[in-house]
């Protein structure tokens, strides 16, 4: 598990823990690089849902389409889909959240 939340009251200078919560592990990333394959990539991420930003790295593309979100698949807070128009693209694509 992740990191745990502690809920305290203070009362003349005491702490006294109310209720301790804890927090999964979930991928916290706002940004990152994923690779495409057969023009398609799923992005696993808390953050999914929200706007999100995408350029390609094209140091390495061939087979070059134009990216984008692929709306069906957005799963908030667990995942989302990039995809290509160009089913062979393989390239490298930054993404990232913005709020």
């Amino acid at each position: 598990m992740g990191q745990e939340i502690i809920y305290q009251w203070v009362s003349n200078g005491v702490n006294t823990e109310i209720s301790s919560t804890t927090i999964p592990n979930v991928n916290m990333e706002t940004s990152g690089y994923i690779d495409l394959v057969a023009g398609k990539a799923t992005v696993n991420c808390f953050n999914a849902g929200k706007a999100i930003i995408i350029t390609r790295n094209q140091d390495n593309t061939t087979a070059i389409g134009n990216l984008y979100i692929y709306a069906p698949n957005i799963i908030p807070e667990v995942s989302f889909e990039i995809r290509s128009t160009n089913n062979l693209d393989a390239g490298t694509v930054f993404w990232q959240i913005v709020e």
